[in-house]
């Protein structure tokens, strides 16, 4: 089940398949530090124990083996069957309770081999259908608790739980970890049934927070920082549990000798955030749309100068993917955490949750930084509205856009000095026909050009590629005005900032 396959499928039978997954959009992007397709036909034990590393039980019915532990079809499948294994004691015992080993099943991990603490952890999996049948993926550390449950799924396979496990706070400052004051928050996701389809299970974690995903879609978000900071770098598990907590309901175990059962997994893989862009401490953010900025009026967030003070304002990687923008002390947010589109944009102490978290994603049909910005708990866009600041669904205009103006930047655009040294500026003329462009001699005739014209803004609004002749006609039109044309080659790169005229 690669992403080949389900784009053949998505294209057979025209429906919609989630294949391809990335992290949350992030203004710098990430860095892809694991990841594990299971190709091939054996596990990679390079990147895998065959079992838990600490032994073959845990805490529920079933003996894990290697043997169990399958990767075919560009799939881990661990099988889970109704039978006692050869080498499996009688019984075994975990946190006070013992459990009868009568069934056969599987685990891996990445103990020893590799941690990650912080950025974005990710499988695409597919749940047995059985009850009674507990699959897991999840992390650990060296002692126990903590622990993060990216899902487990014990009961109806429709529900799937997260949580993080940790030792109760006024006891973890005097003592440090402890399994006997071990507490948790978390939550259980209701959607289709998990054991129909494969989809996507995220969790995005910083310092400060953690962020679970479904389908690429913001499940929760928890900024508990006290129970968070207790958390060391994390190995992954992912395993077939049968029995313990999946039975504790008064669900039967329905894996039997001609009904065994399969958790498969398409890939994982692991993203921590690039190092910021920014260059500067301080930024202005520029609205495309009104040619103002942002700017903080007490606990409101309205437009005005540029040039303003209140203009002034910082961005801040939370290592999730998010970020949070700072008006002196008080950050962006939407007032009572409302997801209701239309709500205005308003400024109030940092408090970590999801309403005052926001992905940037930078647009690349700009000359210069431009991003959407986008609230992680709502999923609606920071844009204008009759020269407001709302939270709403995306535009098809500029109004959702926003340029990063670092220090020392000016609102309007001028790319001139990137002119390549000694280049002759091209001339452009447009006439009833369209754009006539006469590059500089330096181009190689025939060469391809991409030609580029932007606003003063920075907007592109024709992008080509075309043979250099000696003069090239553009079928658009633009009215009379200064604009910024980019010419780049195989060799050469022209920029420079043009008044367009009619031709004589």
């Amino acid at each position: 089940m690669k992403n080949i396959k389900a784009l053949l499928t998505t294209v057979i039978l025209g429906l919609p398949v989630l294949a391809v997954a990335d992290p949350p959009s992030n203004l710098d992007g990430w860095d892809l530090i694991f990841s594990d397709e299971f190709e091939g036909n054996s596990l990679d034990k390079s990147k895998w124990n065959p079992t838990y590393n600490w032994g073959h039980t845990h805490n529920h019915q079933a003996y894990c083996v290697e043997e169990n532990v399958f990767v075919e079809n560009g799939l881990l499948r661990i099988k889970g069957e109704a039978k006692r294994h050869p080498q499996a004691p009688a019984t075994c015992s975990n946190g006070g309770n013992t459990y009868s080993l009568d069934y056969t099943s599987g685990a891996i991990d990445t103990q020893n081999k590799f941690k990650v603490k912080y950025g974005y952890i990710e499988g695409r999996f597919k749940m047995p259908k059985q009850l009674g049948t507990w699959p897991a993926f999840w992390t650990l550390q060296d002692g126990w608790p903590p622990e993060i449950d990216i899902f487990e799924v014990p009961h109806a396979r429709t529900d799937h739980h997260y949580y993080l496990h940790y030792t109760n706070t006024d006891w973890y400052a005097s003592h440090g970890s402890a399994w006997d004051h071990e507490a948790s928050f978390g939550g259980v996701h209701k959607g289709p049934d998990k054991s129909a389809d494969f989809h996507n299970y995220g969790l995005a974690w910083s310092d400060g927070n953690l962020s679970f995903y479904f389908d690429d879609k913001l499940v929760a978000s928890y900024n508990r920082l006290s129970e968070i900071s207790q958390l060391s770098p994390q190995y992954i598990i992912i395993n077939l549990a049968i029995g313990g907590w999946a039975t504790t309901n008064g669900n039967p175990i329905e894996v039997t000798s001609n009904n065994p059962a399969y958790l498969e997994c398409d890939w994982v893989r692991v993203w921590q955030p690039k190092e910021s862009s920014l260059k500067g401490d301080k930024v202005r953010l520029y609205s495309m749309d009104q040619n103002q900025c942002m700017q903080a009026k007490e606990n409101d967030i309205v437009l005005g100068d540029c040039d303003s003070n209140a203009s002034l304002a910082t961005i801040t990687s939370l290592g999730n993917g998010a970020y949070r923008i700072n008006f002196g002390d008080n950050v962006v947010e939407i007032p009572n955490e409302s997801a209701e589109d239309g709500r205005a944009v308003g400024l109030w102490e940092w408090n970590g949750k999801a309403h005052q978290q926001l992905y940037l994603q930078a647009q690349d049909k700009f000359s210069e930084k431009v991003v959407t910005l986008k609230f992680a708990h709502s999923n609606l866009y920071v844009q204008t509205a009759k020269g407001d600041v709302i939270q709403t669904s995306l535009p098809s205009n500029d109004a959702a856009y926003w340029r990063i103006l670092e220090e020392g930047e000016d609102p309007t655009t001028d790319v001139a000095e990137a002119r390549r040294n000694n280049a002759n500026p091209s001339s452009i003329f447009t006439n009833q026909s369209g754009l006539e462009i006469t590059p500089s001699s330096h181009f190689i005739e025939n060469e391809k050009l991409n030609i580029s014209i932007y606003t003063l803004e920075g907007r592109c609004l024709i992008q080509k590629e075309l043979e250099n002749q000696s003069t090239i006609q553009l079928n658009a039109t633009l009215p009379i005005g200064s604009y910024i044309v980019t010419i780049t080659g195989s060799e050469f790169f022209e920029a420079t900032k043009i008044q367009i005229t009619e031709k004589k």
